[in-house]
């Protein structure tokens, strides 16, 4: 039996982070990041399962999409294209999705 991340908690996983972004935006960013990661990682531990890689792999492509619009909407200077977003991405990179518990292994 596979098991995978529940569509229903998915969605608020992602509104809840969204939520949090929002109303932490103009927090210094690498004091966003930190947490960020952080978030993230939580959740790949918590999710990364056998056969859960692309639920995993989903979430950190949602996270980096909101990422990206609420830090375009930090100030009038100028926005943020992709590539100084990729650029803040080297600099401050999220965790890769790695599955952390191997449920077909034998005991």
């Amino acid at each position: 039996m596979k098991r995978l991340t529940s569509r229903k908690k998915f969605r608020a996983k992602l509104l809840a982070f969204q939520e949090w972004l929002k109303a932490n935006r103009t927090t210094p960013a690498p004091e966003l990041m930190k947490t960020v990661v952080a978030k993230v990682r939580g959740h790949i531990a918590y999710s990364g399962v056998t056969d859960n890689s692309r639920g995993i792999g989903r979430y950190v492509y949602e996270v980096s999409k909101r990422l990206f619009k609420w830090l375009n909407r930090r100030g009038k200077r100028g926005s943020l294209t992709l590539e100084k977003f990729r650029k803040f991405l080297l600099r401050f990179p999220l965790p890769r999705p790695l599955i952390r518990v191997n449920l077909l292994a034998s005991k």
